[in-house]
C-alpha cells in the first residue's frame, strides 16, 4: 500500500508539473511580438490567449494566457476570446430512422447538419450516429469532401462492434444496425474565403452530413460596426479598436496625441517601433510604456533608452546585493576598486597568501585572499606536503631552504677542513671505502619524496 501511494504521488507530481510548464508554453506564446500587436493576432497564437479590450489597461501586454488574467490587471468583463461552439440546428435536421418528407427517403445519418465556430488550434469532436439499412453491404465506410487544401484536419474513430476502433472502416456491420461515429475537426489555419464547407458520407448512401466551419480569425471588437470612432480615448485622433486607438493618418502614441512629423516618423507604427531594442522586441521591453516614441520606466530602479536594465537583479552574498561591494547595473555587479567576482565578494587583496614575502609559498594561487594549493599541497599558504589521503606530512621545504651551502664533514671530528692523504692510493682507497660527506646529507626534497613512498 505503500508502495502504491508513493507511486500515486510521483504521478501526482509528474502531472502537476506538465500542466505548468504547458502553461508557460502557452503563456509564452500569448505574450509574443506578433502576439500582441492586435487582438486578431493575439487570438491566432493558442486557442487559450485572450485579449484585453479595456481602454485605460495599465499592464505592458494586452495578450496573455486567459486564465493568467487577474483582476487588477484586467477586469473579466473585458477579457476577449472567442469560444469554439458546437450547434446542431434542430429546423434542419430530421431524427435518425425518419422518414423524410418525400415519403421515400429514411433518414441515416444523425445530425444532417452542423455549425462549427473555430479559432485557429482548436479541436472539436462531433459525434455522428449511422443506421445500416443495405443487407447487400456487410461494411461501413466513411467518406468525405476534399479538405485539406482548406486548411481544416478531420480525423475519424468508430465505436465498431464494442470497440473504439480509430479510421474510416466498421466491419461487418447488420441490418437496422446503429453505429456511432466520431469527426475530430481541427482547424490549423486561418484561410481567405469565409466559411468552410465539408460533407461526410457512407459509402453507398446518398445523404451526407454537412459540416458548416467558421473560423474565428479575427475579433468582434475589430469590425467596423464595433469601432468606437474618433474616441476620446484617442484624443478625437483615431478610432478605438478593441481598446487600443488605431489614430489617424499624422497622428501617433498610445493615445493619438503624438504629431509624426514632430518625431521624423512616418507612422504611428514606427513611432512605436523607436520604443522596441528590436522589431521582435517587446515595447520597452515590457517593463515601461512609450510615450511619443519615448520609453518610460515603470520603476526607479529599471533604466536605459528601452527599459531593459533591471538594478535589482545582481547576485546576491551574504543576504546583500553585490555584498555591498559595488553597485547592481543592468543585472551586472559593477565591484568598488578592491573587490571582484560576480558578486563582488572577493578581496583582491593578497596579504593572507603571504609567507616569506611568497604567494602561497609559491605552491599555489591566492584567490580573494585565500591560498588556493597545488595538488599535495595544503594549509593556509601551502607550507604543507600532503599525501594522497591529504594527511599533512611535514613542512615543505622553504626558498631559503634550498639556498644552504653544502657541508662537509671529517672522520674523526667533524671539522669542515680535511686533512691531506698520505698518498694518492691511500687517498683513493678511503674515497671508495667512505662515502664523501656531501653524499651521506641527503636534500630535504629527497627525503620527503621518500617518506612519502614509504606511507604508501
Amino acid at each position: 500500500m505503500a508502495v502504491f501511494r508513493l507511486s500515486l504521488l510521483i504521478l501526482l507530481a509528474v502531472s502537476i508539473s506538465a500542466v505548468v510548464v504547458y502553461g508557460q508554453d502557452i503563456a509564452a506564446l500569448c505574450r509574443s511580438a506578433e502576439g500582441t500587436k492586435s487582438c486578431g493576432q493575439c487570438i491566432k497564437q493558442h486557442p487559450e490567449c485572450a485579449w484585453c479590450t479595456d481602454p485605460n489597461f495599465k499592464g505592458h501586454m494586452r495578450c496573455g494566457h486567459k486564465p493568467s488574467f487577474e483582476a487588477d490587471v484586467c477586469r473579466s468583463e473585458y477579457v476577449y476570446t472567442p469560444e469554439t461552439q458546437v450547434q446542431i440546428p434542430q429546423q434542419s435536421n430530421f431524427p435518425l430512422g425518419s422518414v423524410r418528407p418525400d415519403g421515400a427517403t429514411t433518414t441515416q445519418l444523425d445530425p444532417q447538419q452542423v455549425l462549427v465556430k473555430m479559432k485557429p488550434g482548436a479541436v472539436v469532436e462531433v459525434p455522428i450516429k449511422y443506421i445500416h439499412k443495405d443487407p447487400k453491404i456487410t461494411d461501413m465506410f466513411i467518406q468525405t469532401s476534399e479538405f485539406r487544401t482548406l486548411g481544416v484536419g478531420l480525423d475519424f474513430s468508430i465505436d465498431c462492434n464494442g470497440n473504439r476502433v480509430q479510421g474510416r472502416q466498421c466491419s461487418p456491420i447488420k441490418v437496422d444496425e446503429t453505429v456511432t461515429f466520431y469527426a475530430k475537426v481541427s482547424l490549423n489555419e486561418c484561410k481567405a474565403g469565409g466559411d468552410i464547407a465539408v460533407s461526410i458520407g457512407i459509402s453507398g448512401y446518398n445523404t451526407v452530413s454537412a459540416l458548416y466551419i467558421t473560423p474565428l480569425c479575427g475579433c468582434e471588437c475589430e469590425k467596423l460596426q464595433n469601432q468606437e470612432r474618433r474616441s476620446p480615448a484617442c484624443t478625437s485622433n483615431g478610432n478605438l479598436v478593441c481598446g487600443v486607438c488605431v489614430c489617424d493618418e499624422g497622428k501617433g502614441g498610445t493615445n493619438c496625441e503624438c504629431n509624426l512629423d514632430t518625431y521624423d516618423v512616418k507612422s504611428s507604427y514606427e513611432l512605436e517601433n523607436t520604443c522596441r531594442k528590436t522589431p521582435d522586441a517587446h515595447i520597452c521591453n515590457g517593463a515601461g510604456q512609450c510615450r511619443c516614441g519615448q520609453c518610460q520606466c515603470d520603476a526607479d530602479y529599471i533604466t536605459g533608452k528601452f527599459c531593459e536594465c533591471d538594478g535589482v537583479s545582481c547576485p546576491v552574498h551574504d543576504g546583500k546585493m553585490c555584498a555591498a561591494n559595488g553597485q547592481c547595473v543592468c543585472g551586472t555587479c559593477q565591484c568598488e576598486e578592491g573587490f571582484s567576482g560576480a558578486d563582488c565578494s572577493c578581496a583582491d587583496d593578497s596579504t593572507p597568501c603571504l609567507e616569506g614575502g611568497i604567494v602561497c609559498n609559491g605552491n599555489g594561487a591566492c584567490e580573494c585572499g585565500k591560498c588556493v594549493c597545488n595538488s599535495g599541497f595544503g594549509g593556509p599558504t601551502c607550507g604543507t606536503v600532503q599525501d594522497a589521503d591529504d594527511e599533512e606530512i611535514e613542512s615543505a621545504p622553504s626558498a631559503e631552504d634550498d639556498k644552504g651551502e653544502e657541508e662537509y664533514e671529517t672522520e674523526d671530528n667533524g671539522d669542515t677542513t680535511a686533512e691531506p692523504a698520505e698518498d694518492s692510493s691511500d687517498s683513493s682507497e678511503s674515497a671508495e671505502a667512505e662515502p664523501s660527506g656531501s653524499s651521506r646529507l641527503w636534500p630535504s626534497a629527497l627525503l620527503i619524496a621518500l617518506l612519502l613512498a614509504v606511507r604508501r
